[in-house]
């Protein structure tokens, strides 16, 4: 009879352990998955036919996170606003430290304003401001958040040109007002891109209208 070959028991190795993710970590993840799909249905689609049903979809999280970061469309536009606004100064910010004075750093505003509104936040970012027109419970909290923004950006061009030696605050607050308009206005005829060719021209007749009023200001400062 042959003798009987021991074996030794097979250890059985545990399942490895997960590491469980921080609620606050996973909220602040399904809060982005959110906002971004957001900006991507805003981009592709418009604001109408935005609607929170779909941004849940498109980010495949449940109807009741959805419901638990933004109760309604307009609290998922205003907080889709925050995020584009919040990666826009860190754009304009990595743009900016490449050039040294206050001079170059006004004379790029134009060129800021304009790649922005090339990318899908700021298609994004217009759908909003269009959408929000005729939106009775959006409409005026973007007004008044957009209200902000503008008066923020005028104060610190204002602060930027002054170090400069310009001295007339109420024409850089109007230039301001004129650029920003002019871009946005152009920005949303560059959604039929065969008008491009002249779109691009505006733009750099834009900014030889902006040197030209800077050297004016300043010969104006002088005196």
């Amino acid at each position: 009879m042959p003798a009987q070959v021991k074996t030794k028991p097979r250890k059985v190795r545990a399942p490895p352990s997960r590491t469980r993710v921080p609620n606050a970590e996973r909220s602040a993840r399904t809060r982005g998955k959110l906002l971004g799909a957001t900006i991507q249905c805003l981009y592709e689609l418009g604001y109408h036919q935005t609607s929170t049903v779909l941004v849940t979809e498109r980010a495949k999280v449940s109807r009741g996170s959805m419901l638990h970061h933004f109760p309604t469309k307009a609290d998922l536009m205003m907080a889709t606003a925050r995020h584009i606004v919040s990666h826009r100064k860190e754009a304009h910010r990595e743009h900016f430290d490449r050039f040294t004075t206050d001079r170059e750093k006004f004379l790029q505003l134009i060129d800021v304003l304009w790649a922005e509104f090339q990318t899908p936040s700021g298609i994004a970012r217009i759908e909003m401001m269009l959408g929000s027109r005729s939106d009775p419970e959006l409409g005026p909290r973007f007004r008044e958040f957009n209200a902000e923004l503008e008066e923020r950006h005028k104060e610190r061009v204002w602060e930027r040109v002054q170090r400069i030696g310009i001295k007339d605050r109420k024409k850089i607050h109007a230039f301001v007002q004129l650029y920003a308009a002019a871009i946005r206005g152009l920005a949303i005829d560059a959604l039929g891109p065969r008008s491009m060719p002249d779109i691009k021209a505006a733009v750099a007749m834009l900014k030889d209208f902006q040197v030209h009023m800077l050297d004016v200001l300043l010969k104006d400062a002088a005196k």
